[in-house]
């Protein structure tokens, strides 16, 4: 995501579609764990607060000046980089978990077979690899957890 801006209208924009983009699937993701495990995950309540740190001095800058700018830019890039955290961990958590359960529904005789697609599925998709862009790893979740849910649904028969 190109984080350039000139004006103030197009700083709101950007913050706009970050939060569209990462801060809204990582809040749900929060809450779907939280309900998932019965349990309050601290670690992504600080790397919110860490995010909000950020997007707050964002409006302390002074974007009319260069230096200003840059450290708008700055704040920016760091709270992109904290929801992009965030959501990358709360897609692993959440993934662990499912596939956890997953294993508790599926017929005993067909483990091994579940266990080989979501392997084969998860390299494919490469959503652990640090050369995939971040959007391409959270895409690969996305795609990895719907298949997961699919395969189980077939294998349960």
């Amino acid at each position: 995501m190109d984080l350039d801006f000139s004006t103030i209208d197009e700083l709101h924009n950007l913050i706009n579609q970050v939060n569209n983009t990462y801060y809204e699937r990582f809040n749900a993701n929060i809450l779907y764990l939280e309900e998932l495990a019965d349990n309050i995950f601290v670690i992504y309540i600080i790397e919110l607060r860490d995010a909000y740190s950020h997007l707050v001095r964002i409006f302390d800058c002074d974007i009319a000046n260069q230096d200003g700018k840059k450290n708008a830019q700055m704040h920016l890039e760091k709270y992109v980089n904290h929801l992009q955290k965030g959501l990358l961990d709360t897609f692993r958590k959440i993934l662990a978990k499912e596939y956890s359960f997953a294993k508790k529904t599926i017929n005993r005789r067909n483990l091994h077979v579940f266990d080989q697609y979501i392997a084969q599925k998860a390299s494919k998709l490469r959503i652990m690899s640090e050369e995939n862009s971040v959007d391409s790893r959270i895409n690969g979740y996305i795609e990895l957890m719907d298949y997961l849910s699919e395969t189980r649904k077939q294998l349960e028969k």
